[in-house]
């Protein structure tokens, strides 16, 4: 079962754990480097501001009671009703169990 739960500026541990995590498996994927958010830039206050861009959506999928992916999204601007993908990782283990798909409709339905 997947269970997703939004995420907020004091859940940031577990977005830590979750992005980390990402950066290492997949760091092809993304912008940033695990360098970037290790030893100095490893800081809490860091963490908590990409929780708190403003108007974005972040949600924790877990998978038989654990973190499993982890995704992040903004309104678009050039349409209404649109969702901007900031972010989206699903750890190897829950890969191909409809994850990413889940993590996706709820960027949609919670911006």
């Amino acid at each position: 079962m997947i269970e997703l739960r939004a995420l907020e500026a004091d859940d940031w541990p577990i977005w830590r754990e979750l992005r980390q995590a990402a950066l290492a498996e997949a760091p092809y994927a993304f912008g940033s480097t695990l360098a970037q958010w290790q030893g100095a830039g490893d800081r809490e206050d860091r963490w908590r501001a990409l929780l708190e861009i403003p108007g974005a959506h972040n949600v924790l999928a877990v998978v038989d009671g654990r973190p499993a992916g982890m995704a992040n999204g903004v309104p678009a601007e050039q349409a209404e009703d649109s969702v901007e993908l900031i972010s989206m990782w699903v750890s190897p283990a829950a890969r191909g169990r409809g994850v990413g798909d889940c993590l996706i409709r709820d960027l949609h339905g919670g911006l």
